[in-house]
């Protein structure tokens, strides 16, 4: 249900061109053939192949357990945020338009745990904000405590897709690893919002935007 009073603006952090970078890292040319003592489950190539038949055919499910073992397990919570960082600018930018749209205010935005996609969003803007890192990351880990309540569910989750009981939780030196990220592969943090197509006067609006928006709590 949706409240007529609220506008909402529903962005796919990992689009298109997040799932192509999925897809470039399968490891479907690690076996240049099948030998005869080979299962077919244990060939990548076998895999690859599953993948596009159940993708044709809509079984997302099967498709994104494929994704989860080969490509998004291996590559941990700290690599699928930095593979976010670098394949999603298109919907990164989609969340600071918003942001910078003072009418936008106060603005609510969440994921399905509210701690990876969301918590990118949240570490990017606290980082434009010029909150210390060593603040923005007992933030982050806040998040753990806080998803106490629902972990049996979203860890049954999580392996359906192929994935550890380690996605369920917040990383030491998840915020860390991607400012260093983001530093080293774009120069500096302003280099990474030029990237996005944010320019300082943008920034400056989202900066005033963030500490001066009446929060929602003042409008009741």
């Amino acid at each position: 249900m949706k409240l007529s009073t609220v506008c909402y603006h529903e962005i796919d952090l990992n689009g298109k061109a997040y799932e192509r970078s999925l897809l470039r890292r399968l490891k479907y040319t690690s076996l240049a053939y099948i030998r005869p003592s080979y299962s077919l489950k244990s060939c990548s190539l076998t895999e690859y192949s599953k993948l596009l038949v159940w993708m044709a055919w809509g079984r997302r499910a099967e498709a994104i357990a494929i994704l989860g073992k080969e490509v998004i397990q291996p590559r941990g919570l700290i690599g699928q945020a930095i593979d976010t960082v670098d394949n999603s600018g298109a919907e990164l930018r989609k969340v600071f338009q918003v942001l910078a749209n003072a009418n936008s205010y106060p603005v609510y935005f969440h994921c399905t745990q509210g701690k990876d996609r969301t918590g990118l969003v949240a570490l990017l803007l606290l980082l434009m904000l010029g909150v210390p890192l060593d603040v923005i990351d007992l933030d982050y880990r806040a998040s753990q405590g806080n998803l106490i309540s629902e972990r049996e569910v979203r860890v049954d989750e999580l392996r359906a897709m192929g994935l550890s009981d380690d996605f369920v939780a917040c990383p030491t030196g998840w915020v860390r690893d991607v400012h260093n990220h983001l530093t080293s592969t774009y120069g500096s943090l302003d280099g990474y919002f030029n990237h996005l197509g944010l320019d300082e006067g943008m920034q400056r609006g989202i900066r005033s935007n963030a500490v001066n928006a009446p929060s929602a709590a003042s409008e009741q």
